[in-house]
């Protein structure tokens, strides 16, 4: 069963979920995941993870994300973005890209944010925008984000809607840095467009469209990408057959150093065969073992 990453390039329209239902159709898949969701107004990249490499979602979480967004001053949406609702919410006429400029220091680094409440993140166990359907009032905590690159690309004063780059770390609301930008210039701002142009090593110019993977039939394996993509910046550890049929059996060991780390394992026939740590012990334990 072939076991790997697709980089799809997701339209806008359907959810994240709805693309990981359609890949789900396909011939010899049995489990699916994507490695970061994207909002249904949103397009661009969108890692999806097939068969055995649903177990790597993790670390694709880890990956840096870039983004072109566009933010429309003078307006606010309830959800964030443009398929909310959208009000009138002050006089943009002062904004300009000097302005933008200089307030656009304060948000690089690590800052603190306030998820959007039409967000799928859980509180109580339950995701925000369920509970914001339901008109309720739920006081959202800011959490420490990392925003590595923000640069404004230009900015159009008859439309007010400027446009940006970002590079961020995992948990970034691009729709809480548009209404944060806004609410600093005091105009009010939402997120009226965001593509997502990278994900890691995964770039939007090559991107398999969705479209094209949905009519593709045993042709999909054409675009996986090596399962462990996510792991190749990590040392690794060949076993022999002794050492291999101990890990299959998920016992630990012996690492190459008494260092903390993850490694990857590779079984005598040069695949992958885990991901271990290394433990107390100084032993390396598997932590995710994958079928031969």
């Amino acid at each position: 069963m072939a076991s790997g990453i697709l980089n799809v390039s997701k339209p806008a329209g359907p959810s994240s979920f709805a693309v990981v239902r359609t890949v789900r159709r396909l011939p010899g898949i049995s489990k699916v995941g994507h490695g970061g969701t994207l909002d249904p107004s949103a397009d661009g990249v969108l890692p999806v993870l097939v068969n055995a490499a649903t177990r790597l979602a993790d670390f694709l979480h880890e990956w840096p994300k870039t983004y072109l967004a566009s933010v429309t001053f003078g307006f606010t949406s309830d959800t964030g973005d443009r398929e909310g609702h959208v009000t009138p919410a002050g006089d943009a006429s002062t904004v300009s890209r000097e302005r933008i400029e200089e307030l656009l220091p304060t948000f690089r680094g690590r800052i603190d944010q306030v998820p959007p409440m039409y967000s799928a993140l859980k509180q109580g166990g339950e995701a925000l925008y369920r509970k914001a359907r339901r008109g309720e009032a739920t006081e959202r905590r800011a959490r420490p984000v990392e925003i590595f690159a923000l640069r404004l690309l230009d900015y159009e004063p008859l439309s007010r809607v400027g446009r940006f780059e970002v590079d961020s770390g995992r948990g970034m609301y691009v729709r809480s840095l548009a209404h944060d930008l806004g609410a600093a210039l005091g105009c009010g701002a939402y997120l009226s467009a965001l593509t997502r142009t990278a994900v890691g090593p995964l770039r939007l110019a090559q991107a398999v469209p969705l479209a094209a993977l949905s009519r593709a039939g045993e042709r999909w394996t054409d675009w996986l990408l090596p399962m462990d993509l996510p792991l190749q910046g990590w040392p690794s550890v060949a076993l022999d057959a002794v050492g291999a049929a101990a890990i299959r059996r998920g016992q630990s060991v012996a690492a190459p150093s008494s260092a903390a780390g993850r490694y990857r394992l590779i079984d005598p026939e040069g695949r992958l065969l885990a991901w271990a740590e290394v433990d107390a012990a100084h032993r390396l334990q598997p932590r995710a073992v994958f079928p031969s």
